[in-house]
């Protein structure tokens, strides 16, 4: 078998590990979407277990519908207030909204050190500005950070978004 030359950025442990807030973010926010009475059904595929990855086009978690209105979401879980977010996937996510003619709204879930939510916030592509951060993530990827002051991620604020 042929030895790759490269080293990875992140180890399999690494990159299974990084679902672990994002597990937490998307079970807070389906939750909510059960209580606030929002249909929704799965989009992207979670494909952290599969034996060789490759870097794709990132697909948004989850489609929601409310009335006749319809959205992607993204969920995000973190530990610090800093919404940011992998540039290739906004950029993904932008072109799925394009694509289906519809919004893109990325969730953020900040928990503590013992996996309590203490903030949640939400982010419009479109509508919500963000730049390029001057900071790599730390896996090395390039990230892009919200400017704007995002809204608390509650029924009345989102549902007030969204139309």
């Amino acid at each position: 078998m042929e030895k790759l030359e490269f080293q990875p950025a992140k180890s399999k442990n690494d990159f299974r590990k990084n679902y672990l807030l994002h597990d937490l973010a998307e079970s807070a926010g389906k939750n909510l979407l059960i209580q606030w009475d929002i249909d929704f059904k799965d989009f992207g595929e979670d494909r952290r277990y599969e034996r060789v990855w490759e870097k794709g086009t990132d697909k948004p978690d989850t489609i929601i519908k409310i009335d006749n209105i319809k959205a992607f979401i993204d969920w995000k879980g973190k530990h610090k207030p800093k919404w940011k977010v992998n540039k290739r996937a906004v950029k993904a996510y932008e072109q799925w909204g394009e694509k289906f003619n519809m919004p893109v709204i990325i969730v953020f879930f900040m928990f503590n050190k013992n996996k309590d939510i203490i903030d949640r916030r939400f982010a419009f592509l479109g509508k919500h500005q963000y730049h390029n951060s001057s900071s790599k993530a730390w896996d090395k990827n390039e990230t892009v950070e919200f400017t704007d002051e995002l809204p608390f991620f509650n029924n009345i604020n989102f549902r007030k978004f969204l139309r």
